[in-house]
């Protein structure tokens, strides 16, 4: 087995590499070219830097990339990818122990499905802990939607060229009491959530109380799911916080959605929210569909 950066021609490859993964883990493709190349182009990636290929007789059977903050001590984010066919444990070893040298310092932190059990095991078996979860949440179109009750003095609409900068300060602003944040630059934000495909103005939905942002709500068609919408974020300034807006601000997502023939909305949300996210997605009818767990280790 040997450990190569990845190549125009190894697209496919990764592609088929993940989404193997994702069916033995959940039973669905979750990876589509467009995200890959998405990632592959970010910004902040160098693939040659950060990426490694597991290659084994011609195949690739396993997929490691390292994603460092800017924070001290640095935390070195990777996602670690095995097919199941492939031998877990050797593949596991192999890039964990590439990802631990092109880190070198700080905190590595990886995480895998919950039902992975055999990934799970190789990595505590290098020294990594279990540290958090965190879940997609889901709810079925297919009911009578409870229409949002908004709070006195704001008003709703969608974004309109030139709200992009505010839109950006306002997600910054509000992620501030999530685990960990670190603020993301203006370039990577648009890369990932504005120069995209199936970037639709009319799924951001913005609460205004007069000419301040209250709340946002940025939403997408999922790419690998053509019948389900994806709320990317949510997000409710301090001073408009526990008055009912986030909530109303899902209600309206969950109705547009519904309207456009859509069967389900699904979203992402730590476990153990320091904001109680995951309680309000559960007042709005959501349920875990699905759970990640986080793994580190300090090096």
């Amino acid at each position: 087995m040997i450990l190569r950066p990845p190549r125009e021609e190894d697209v496919p490859k990764m592609i088929e590499l993940m989404n193997a993964a994702s069916r033995a883990a959940f039973g669905t493709a979750d990876t589509t070219e467009a995200e890959l190349r998405r990632w592959l182009t970010s910004p902040e990636v160098d693939p040659v830097d950060d990426i490694r290929l597991a290659e084994q007789d011609g195949r690739v059977v396993g997929y490691v990339d390292v994603d460092p903050t800017g924070t001290e001590p640095v935390r070195n984010w990777c996602d670690i990818c095995v097919h199941p066919a492939a031998e877990t444990e050797t593949v596991a070893a192999a890039l964990v122990g590439w990802a631990e040298g092109r880190a070198g310092e700080g905190i590595l932190r990886v995480w895998a499905p919950s039902l992975a059990t055999e990934l799970k095991r190789s990595f505590e078996r290098r020294g990594l802990e279990l540290v958090r979860h965190s879940y997609r949440m889901q709810i079925a179109l297919d009911q009578a939607l409870e229409p949002p009750s908004w709070p006195e003095g704001i008003e709703v609409r969608t974004l309109r060229v030139g709200d992009e900068q505010a839109v950006y300060e306002a997600h910054q602003e509000t992620f501030e009491d999530s685990w960990e944040h670190v603020r993301e630059p203006y370039a990577e934000w648009a890369h990932w959530l504005l120069d995209r495909d199936d970037f639709d103005p009319s799924l951001w939905f913005l609460a205004n109380h007069g000419d301040e942002l209250a709340g946002i709500l940025l939403s997408i068609p999922m790419e690998s799911e053509p019948d389900a919408g994806h709320v990317q974020i949510l997000g409710v300034r301090r001073p408009w916080r526990r008055r009912g807006l986030g909530l109303a601000l899902l209600r309206r997502a969950f109705r547009e959605f519904q309207r456009r023939g859509f069967a389900r909305v699904t979203l992402g949300v730590d476990a153990t929210s320091l904001t109680g996210a995951n309680r309000l997605y559960e007042n709005a009818g959501m349920h875990v569909v699905r759970q990640l767990d986080f793994y580190e280790k300090h090096l």
